[in-house]
């Protein structure tokens, strides 16, 4: 018995044993096949480009050739958009857009996207903002709402002729009413601005009395140093001021919209001295912040006088080119909270004020029906004054931009399912639909780009969507959206808030909901790019759930107001991708200004890489411009933005070893699931993005999460937050910042989480953000903060099987909750990391400016792998250290330089963890202060000009360990000393080691005619842009550098390396007639190995730079002369950019040696 026991045992061990050697089989199976798709990419991994007609031009041969080179250079896809331009030199006839010769083209497009297996996407509209065209009719135009206001004294019968809103004058307009209300006159509201007797400032020169009376002037409010800006008013008599108004966010900041830091500063004097009403942050605002009919409005509290301060605490220049003071009370920012523009909610106390400047609702009469269609009231008045309102609502008259004249018109209706369809006919479905120029599933892509039409505050079914979204009447609500104080300061925001919501729900169901539905039908796929929460006030992340790609754009950085991640951030798309599991996040690439023609792939390849670090695993280039002129280098967008992918470029034919790049990156980074360790909720009271820079720990990342996405696509698993694709979140983070106000509704699904085991951080919020089912929603709120939180103002609480923790901060809290940093060592803006199966992947990247040396911890474990992007190597890492709570490697990279590190789910143990060199320390990976310590990425751009790779000496040259740790490639002679994971230590002697300068007997040949002599002897190597003959300074193309290398020995354990060093910009390396590499990225160095030979060695190196210098010489010559053409060049005194080969071209001769036995 006993013996068929321990059969029966054995054989279940062995079942056992075998189940796990198979998983371990299908594992390695599946992660050799991801490395054989990094390697060879599928075509649809590799970047999209747009691709540009600009006005007129367009000729159907040049199409076609223009195509042809966006396949040819690894381009997998084309997204078309046609914008204004004027004519070019030579090129007729010019097309009209929408023609039928226009129509013919755009057929052509389609057929040969199709013949060269190009996906075809079109952007939705002629321009590139947004949706509209001279189809859309005004009633289906975008909207906003406007307001008359007339005071009369009641106590009789009234009959008058209201005036009508502005602006309405025009047809187009289209003028409609909403409802005329009217409310006795608040206290002091007069409707009017006051003027003070009298001015003084400690900037007394400004011209403080003119702006106060409404001329067009500008005070200039310097940075505010040691004491603030000031600026006194007296009055003649006392006087109660209870709001001020100010320029727009973007006019007043002088551009930094983003990020004002700055305070205002209200003060009263009654005594001589002065005592602080309240102090105001001045809201982020956006880039489109800049309508002077929507100014910036502070709330003062009451406190009668007849001298008042107000005092500028700016970090930043200011300029006021408004400046109005009335006693009427308003609402903090009331444009902003309203939706007239984006702007965050910085919410200082409710300021104290006399109820009787404030509207009482049951004091509001609803006169709509008293008035008729041509605007005349009769209405028997009660005693006492009042203010009657007159509401409507009219086209604000934006159109598409920049399109050409013929195909532009109104933007279309955003709140309304009527315009995107009216939208939807007038282009991309009459091209699409059977018979169209790009039918028959030929068009397989519809984008929606940048939203730049400013906001929308009004459709038609506004207030039927109102109450069946929100649950109560927005009719007796209308006066908060011109202003007033309804009720109370408190209820008023409440209500506005849900003012936003509705909104934002319109446009994401109406405009991009609807739009998608449409495309859907017509078997198109969706890319939408940033909008709302970037013009447009609302949810930054739920109109992302209709796009097939959620889009971003990542500009080159200049600029703060152009490149900055304030302005064109990457957290919200690609947390949108993530939490509504979309695998693509992909990103408008490379957008610049200005373009100045020096740009070449290694110039944008740290931009990138930042950007996929980011979240980002898709490149669609801004941008390939349609070239109908045969001439180099072409014009690219007018030559005044984005960068020149063009096939006139110098360097288009190494565009494939670009593209290769990107698309191992993006193949890899689309696989799985990504991986961070907290959700951070966004709140609920529709508020601006977070700050770009906001504080978060080190070693994580996070994902935002909105409302729709908490309440209706998270549950709880093993104690992680998932998503229905798998996604996992270690917690939930409530910051304070963004969730001092949840709903009752949140606060419920909370609760559910935390039963369900999942894990919460956060304090208690203030209060409902809400209005909607009043009184019951807010006791429900109440009771849920008492339930959870009580009094106290620390806690770590169980309930259900989940933990809620507060009071401390967010990385004690994950300490707490036991979740590891998941990379030490290195910036979190340096790495991501996603999951496929059981294996892990992290992409890491270094600095544009100085090389990477550092031991990075990594959370995972397993057997880690090199994966270069560059050539799609797989490389075994020989030297790391497992731990408990994960992995430490050396990591190495150049300037610039990018890598993924992947674990193999089967566990190894590394050879050897420490070398030294005659005892210097080469690798130690127990040293804890081998960190990157490259700066922070700036918070802004770096200045007005696009910023140029610098050039850094690369490292040197030490040791490589191949075969698993078997092996080691020694550049240097000397000592090494090898200690492995058991302490021991061995020693091995390498000799032969040598490095062989290149400096002397070179020739540079040139292409014919540019200018340039046939060939040159150098004397020494270097760079052509250096050498005195003008034409060959100036030369731009492809060079050839060519020298002859003898070798008396060639050895089987020699390995050789040429490292060309400086080189300007890319390099193509032949050895004795073999191609050995083409290299577009630091280091410049190549293994001829394979390629050397014993006696005498050909070496020929090809240059290729940009077209910056000969576009430079030839802004000096006469338009005969010049042998290049461009709309738009450098100008003629820009300084020559270095091209061509560096002083420090070498030969390095390493020896291959075996690693002592006792060390593998």
């Amino acid at each position: 018995m006993k013996s068929l026991c321990f059969r029966l045992l054995s054989l279940a061990a062995i079942l056992i044993w075998a189940l796990v050697q198979s998983h371990a089989l299908a594992q390695t199976a599946s992660t050799d096949k991801l490395a054989d798709e990094f390697r060879a990419p599928p075509r649809q991994a590799y970047p999209e480009t747009w691709f540009h007609l600009i006005g007129g031009n367009v000729d159907r041969e040049a199409l076609s050739t223009d195509l042809e080179a966006v396949a040819g250079a690894g381009i997998s896809g084309i997204q078309l958009f046609h914008g204004k331009g004027r004519a070019w030199p030579g090129v007729e006839p010019q097309i009209q857009t929408l023609s039928p010769t226009w129509d013919s083209l755009i057929s052509h497009v389609a057929g040969e996207t199709d013949r060269l297996g190009l996906k075809f996407t079109m952007q939705n509209c002629p321009g590139w903002a947004m949706s509209g065209g001279p189809w859309i009719t005004p009633d289906n135009a975008m909207r906003h709402l406007v307001t008359s206001r007339q005071d009369i004294a009641g106590g009789r019968q009234v009959s008058i002729d209201l005036e009508v809103p502005q602006p309405s004058n025009e047809d187009w307009r289209d003028y409609q009413d909403v409802a005329v209300l009217a409310f006795p006159t608040p206290a002091n509201d007069t409707g009017t601005w006051i003027v003070p007797d009298a001015v003084q400032s400690s900037v007394n020169d400004e011209p403080w009395n003119e702006l106060l009376t409404g001329n067009e002037v500008a005070v200039q409010i310097p940075v505010a140093r040691d004491e603030p800006t000031w600026v006194d008013f007296t009055f003649a008599n006392p006087i109660t001021l209870r709001s001020i108004e100010l320029p727009p966010i973007e006019l007043m900041m002088k551009r930094f919209n983003f990020d004002p830091d700055a305070t205002i500063t209200i003060s009263v004097s009654n005594d001589g001295g002065w005592k602080e009403l309240i102090t105001h942050v001045v809201p982020r605002g956006n880039w489109q912040d800049r309508q002077s009919d929507v100014p910036l409005v502070l709330a003062v509290p009451d406190a009668k006088s007849v001298r008042y301060r107000i005092a500028f605490h700016n970090r930043r220049p200011m300029e006021l080119s408004q400046l109005r003071l009335s006693t009427a009370a308003r609402l903090q920012d009331w444009r902003g909270q309203a939706g007239y523009a984006l702007r965050s909610l910085e919410r200082a106390a409710p300021p104290e004020q006399s109820a009787a400047a404030w509207i009482q609702q049951d004091s509001i009469v609803d006169l709509t029906d008293r008035v008729d269609s041509s605007g005349h009231l009769d209405w028997d008045a009660p005693a006492g004054g009042w203010t009657v309102v007159r509401f409507g609502h009219v086209n604000t008259g934006v159109e598409n931009k920049p399109a050409p004249p013929e195909a532009t018109g109104f933007e279309c209706d955003k709140l309304s399912p009527a315009g995107a369809e009216q939208h939807f006919a007038g282009y991309i479905g009459r091209l699409s639909k059977s018979g169209g120029a790009a039918d028959g599933g030929r068009l397989r892509g519809m984008l929606i780009d940048s939203w730049e039409c400013y906001t929308q505050t009004w459709t038609p079914e506004m207030e039927r969507e109102f109450v069946s979204r929100r649950g109560y009447s927005l009719r007796p609500w209308l006066p908060a959206l011109a202003g007033w104080v309804v009720n109370d300061h408190r209820s008023s925001e409440r209500f506005l808030r849900d003012w936003r919501a509705t909104i934002s729900d319109l446009i994401v169901d109406n405009y991009y909901g609807r739009l998608a539905e449409l495309g859907r039908e017509r078997g198109l796929q969706l890319s939408f790019e940033t909008s709302v929460g970037d013009v447009s006030p609302g949810d930054i992340l739920q109109y992302f759930k209709s796009a097939d790609i959620p889009m971003c754009e990542v500009w080159q950085p200049n600029d703060p107001h152009d490149g900055g991640l304030e302005t064109k951030p990457f957290a919200p798309t690609a947390s949108a991708a993530h939490i509504y599991g979309k695998p693509r996040v992909a990103a408008e690439a490379f957008t610049s200004v200005p373009m100045n023609w020096r740009e070449h792939p290694f110039a944008l390849k740290n931009v990138a890489d930042r950007s996929f670090a980011l979240g980002v695993t898709h490149m669609v280039f801004h941008t390939y411009t349609h070239n109908p002129r045969d001439e180099v280098p072409g014009t690219s967008f007018g030559s005044a933005i984005g960068t020149p992918f063009l096939r006139g470029q110098t360097w288009w034919k190494h565009m494939p070893a670009f593209t290769d790049y990107l698309a191992r990156c993006g193949f890899l980074l689309e696989q799985g699931q990504p991986v961070a360790d907290v959700l951070w909720y966004l709140g609920d009271d529709v508020d601006h993005k977070p700050r770009q820079d906001s504080p978060f720990p080190s070693g994580y990342h996070f994902d935002y999460v909105n409302a729709d996405v908490l309440l209706t696509r998270l549950s709880v698993k093993d104690g992680d937050i998932v998503n229905p694709e798998g996604t996992r979140w270690r917690v939930l983070w409530l910051p304070r910042d963004h969730c001092r106000r949840m709903t009752p509704d949140t606060l419920q699904k909370i609760k559910e989480l935390l039963m369900a085991g999942g894990t919460v951080i956060g304090e208690a919020p203030d209060m409902n953000p809400s209005l909607s089912d009043g009184v019951e929603a807010d006791l429900a709120f109440e009771n849920l903060v008492n339930e959870h939180w009580g009094d106290a103002a620390s806690g770590d609480r169980r309930i259900g099987s989940g933990r809620l923790i507060w009071g401390g901060s967010l990385e004690e809290s994950l300490t707490e909750r036991d979740v590891k940093p998941d990379v030490i060592g290195t910036l979190p803006e340096r790495w991501c990391h996603r999951r496929v199966g059981n294996t892990d992947i992290y992409f890491v990247i270094g600095d544009r400016h100085q090389s990477l040396d550092a031991n990075l911890h990594f959370r995972s474990r397993g057997t880690p792998e090199f994966w270069d992007p560059v050539d799609g190597s797989v490389t075994p890492i020989s030297t790391f250290k497992t731990t408990d709570d994960g992995t430490t490697i050396p990591v190495q990279l150049p300037v610039a330089g990018s890598i993924f590190v992947v674990f193999r789910p089967q566990p190894t143990e590394a050879g050897v963890e420490r070398i030294a060199l005659n005892g210097d320390v080469l690798l130690d990976v127990n040293d804890r202060n081998r960190i990157d310590t490259a700066a922070k990425y700036p918070r802004y751009g770096v200045s007005r000009k696009k910023p140029i790779q610098p050039w850094v000496e690369p490292g040197p040259l030490t040791i490589q360990l191949t075969d698993g740790g078997q092996r080691m490639v020694a550049w240097n002679d000397g000592e090494y000393e090898i200690e492995s994971r058991n302490g021991e230590t061995s020693s091995v002697e390498v000799s032969g080691a040598e490095t062989i300068p290149l400096q002397s007997n070179w020739s540079l040949s040139f292409p014919v005619g540019w200018d340039t002599p046939a060939s040159i002897k150098l004397d020494r190597v270097g760079p052509w842009s250096e050498i005195r003959d003008s034409g060959v300074r100036h030369f731009s193309g492809t060079a050839n550098y060519q020298t002859t290398v003898t070798l008396d020995d060639v050895n089987q354990d020699d390995r050789f390396l040429l490292d060309l060093g400086q080189v300007g910009s890319i390099a193509k390396v032949t050895v004795n007639g073999h191609t050995s590499a083409v290299l577009w990225t630091w280091p410049f160095r190549t293994d001829i190995t394979d390629f050397v030979q014993q006696g005498e060695n050909s070496v020929s190196v090809e240059v290729t730079n940009t077209w910056h210098n000969r576009l430079v010489y030839d802004a000096t010559q006469s338009p005969d002369k010049r042998k290049t053409w461009t709309i738009a060049g450098p100008p003629k005194d820009s300084p020559l950019d270095f091209s061509g080969l560096g002083p420090n071209v070498q030969l390095r001769r390493g020896k291959d040696v075996t690693l002592p036995t006792a060390i593998r």
